[in-house]
C-alpha cells in the first residue's frame, strides 16, 4: 500500500536508497552538516560542485537561481518548462534524483460512492479553512475504515480542540476516546462537545494525559473500549508522539487499526542509548545506520513549493548578516564553538549590518568599542559584500531534501508496523498538499494474532 516512485517496485531497495542518498556528504552537508549560518566560517560555497557554483555566480539576481532549485521539486511534467537554461546536467540529474527519491503527494482520493462526512456547523464555524479540509478528509476516511471493518471505537491522541474526535462522534455514529496532555485543550474540546449535544461518557470521553507509550494507558484505553475493537488515529501528531502512537497500536491488543499523520519533525528525540525508543524505531533503518541531524529534521517540516514569492523580502539578507556576523564572532573567539547565539532580530535591525550587528551583540552582552571595533564591523560588511548570493542560494539548498527527509521518516514508521506484525500498513497523502504539506498518512491493519 506504499505507492512507490516509479523507478521502484522493492520497498527495501527504495529505502536503502533513499538513506544512501541521505548519507552522502552533500546531503549531508545541506541538511545540518554546515549551516547556513556557517556559511563563512566554514567556506560552505566552495564545497559544493565547482560547475554548480559556476554556473550559480553569474546570474544577476539570486532568486532566478532560488526560484529554479524550488520549481525542480515539482513533478508536473510542465513544470520542466520553466528550467533555467543552461543548467550544469550534474545538478540537472541531482535534482531529478531528488524527485525520484520521494513519496507522492498527490491527494488520494477515495470513490465517490464512500460517504462525505458533513462537519457539524457549530464546529465548522470554528475551524480555519485548512483545519476544516484536514477534519473532512481525515473524517471521511477514518469512517470508510470503521464501517468496513465493524469498528465502533476511535482513539484520537493529540485531540487538541476535539475538531476530529467531535466531528466522528457527532456525524459518524462513533465512540471516541479524545486523549490530549493539555487541560486548557480537553477543557475546550468538552465546552464543545456540550455545545454540539454530545454525551460525555458515551458518544465522547475526553481524557488528559501525556503519552509516552507507557502501559498505563494502554491498560485505560483497553478498559474504555470494554472489549471492543478501536481505531486508532492523530491528525498531526507532533514529533515524537506520533512513534509512541505506533508503538501503542502494536501492543494494545483491542487497538485493530491505525491511521496518523504526523509532523513537527524537528520535534523527534533520537535513538541513544539512554533514549532506546527514539528514532529511527524500526529494526530496518537501525541496521541501515539511519541517521539524521536536527536541522536535517527541520528540513521534513518544509514545503517550499509552497512559499509565496517575494522579491522585496529581506529574509535573504538576515541569513547573509548572520553569516556575517557568526564569520566575525568566530574570528574574534567571542562565541564558543558550536554555540548558537540567541536574539530578537527586528525587521528594522536588518536596514544595515551595522544596525544588526549592534542589536545581536547586546543581546550576547558584548559591546562595540570594547568587543569588536567599528573599524572590524565595517570590514567585515565590505569584505563580505558580494557574497549574498552564497547565503540565498544555500539556504534554498537547505530545504530541498524535505520530501526526501520525510520519506524516509514515514518509510521508518512503515517498517516498524510491519515488523511488528500489521498488515496492509501503507502510506496516503490524505490532504491536499498545497494546503497541508504534511499529508503523509500511515495506515495499518492488526493482522490474526498480533
Amino acid at each position: 500500500m506504499v505507492d512507490l516512485p516509479s523507478d521502484y517496485t522493492e520497498i527495501h531497495q527504495y529505502a536503502r536508497d533513499v538513506v544512501a542518498f541521505m548519507h552522502k556528504p552533500l546531503s549531508v552537508q545541506i541538511t545540518g552538516g554546515i549551516h547556513v549560518n556557517d556559511a563563512f566560517v566554514y567556506d560552505a560555497w566552495s564545497q559544493l560542485p565547482s560547475e554548480w557554483t559556476a554556473w550559480w555566480e553569474p546570474l544577476s539576481n539570486p532568486q532566478d537561481a532560488q526560484k529554479d532549485l524550488i520549481n525542480s521539486l515539482r513533478k508536473e511534467p510542465e513544470a520542466r518548462q520553466h528550467d533555467l537554461q543552461g543548467r550544469p546536467d550534474s545538478l540537472s540529474e541531482w535534482l531529478d534524483r531528488i524527485r525520484n527519491l520521494s513519496l507522492d503527494r498527490e491527494q488520494f482520493v477515495l470513490p465517490e460512492e464512500i460517504p462525505h462526512v458533513e462537519v457539524p456547523e457549530i464546529l465548522a464555524s470554528r475551524m480555519a479553512t485548512k483545519k476544516l479540509a484536514e477534519v473532512k478528509a481525515g473524517a471521511r476516511y477514518i469512517n470508510h475504515v470503521c464501517k468496513a471493518n465493524n469498528i465502533t471505537r476511535v482513539v484520537d491522541i493529540g485531540s487538541g480542540q476535539g475538531y476530529l474526535s467531535l466531528t466522528l462522534a457527532a456525524a459518524c455514529d462513533l465512540k471516541v476516546l479524545a486523549i490530549d496532555g493539555s487541560a486548557k485543550q480537553i477543557a475546550g474540546s468538552k465546552a464543545a462537545a456540550e455545545q454540539a449535544g454530545l454525551t460525555e461518557g458515551d458518544q465522547i470521553t475526553h481524557l488528559t494525559r501525556f503519552v509516552t507509550g507507557t502501559d498505563e494507558l494502554a491498560t485505560e484505553i483497553s478498559t474504555w473500549a470494554k472489549g471492543e475493537k478501536c481505531l486508532l488515529t492523530g491528525l498531526h501528531a507532533c514529533g515524537s508522539l506520533s512513534e509512541h502512537m505506533i508503538r501503542l497500536s502494536t501492543t494494545t491488543p483491542c487497538i485493530s487499526h491505525i491511521a496518523v499523520v504526523g509532523c513537527c519533525y524537528n520535534h523527534i528525540t533520537p535513538f541513544s542509548p539512554s533514549n532506546p525508543t527514539g528514532f529511527p524505531i524500526s529494526t530496518f533503518m537501525r541496521s541501515h545506520n539511519l541517521n539524521l541531524s536536527t536541522s536535517a529534521l527541520i528540513t521534513g517540516c518544509q514545503a517550499p513549493t509552497n512559499w509565496i514569492h517575494n522579491p522585496n523580502s529581506i529574509f535573504g539578507r538576515k541569513h547573509f548578516y548572520r553569516a556575517v556576523l557568526e564569520k566575525l564572532l568566530f574570528d574574534k573567539n567571542l562565541v564558543a564553538d558550536g554555540a548558537r547565539p540567541v536574539w530578537g532580530i527586528r525587521n528594522g535591525d536588518l536596514r544595515s549590518f551595522h544596525t544588526y550587528t549592534s542589536r545581536a551583540l547586546s543581546s550576547l552582552n558584548l559591546t562595540i568599542g570594547k568587543d569588536i571595533s567599528e573599524r572590524e564591523i565595517a570590514e567585515y560588511e565590505k569584505a563580505y559584500a558580494g557574497r549574498s548570493a552564497e547565503t540565498a542560494i544555500l539556504w534554498t539548498l537547505s530545504v530541498l531534501l524535505c520530501r526526501v527527509v520525510e520519506s524516509v521518516i514515514v518509510l521508518d514508521r512503515v517498517f516498524y508496523l510491519q515488523e511488528k506484525g500489521m498488515e496492509e500498513v501503507g502510506v496516503l497523502p490524505v490532504f491536499e498538499y498545497r494546503e497541508s504539506p504534511r499529508n503523509l498518512m500511515v495506515v495499518g491493519r492488526k493482522g490474526e494474532g498480533v
